[in-house]
């Protein structure tokens, strides 16, 4: 005899976020438009698309301004380094 094995429907397939794996275009033109409408599309994404789902777009939304703040970051920093080592090494410097 064998046994059958049930799977609830009701369960989601997986826990991966959507939102992480969007194109660039995309995920921007999504971003721009949470940001722009902050209170309000806050509300409109919890209502539509449900708290998980809500969850996952703030988690990728703060993920993605992380990013971006460290590339900047580091970009600067960069620039300061050639800056200084430029104006160092020029005659009376």
């Amino acid at each position: 005899m064998t046994k059958i094995v049930e799977k609830l429907v009701s369960a989601p397939a997986t826990n991966s976020n959507p939102f992480a794996s969007m194109g660039l275009i995309k995920f921007w033109l999504i971003s721009a438009l949470f940001y722009l409408t902050f209170p309000i599309s806050f509300g409109i994404c919890f209502v539509v698309m449900g708290p998980r789902r809500t969850r996952q777009l703030i988690t990728a939304l703060v993920h993605d301004f992380l990013q971006t703040i460290l590339l900047l970051l580091v970009v600067v920093v960069l620039l300061l380094w050639v800056v200084w080592h430029f104006i160092g090494s020029l005659p009376g410097g």
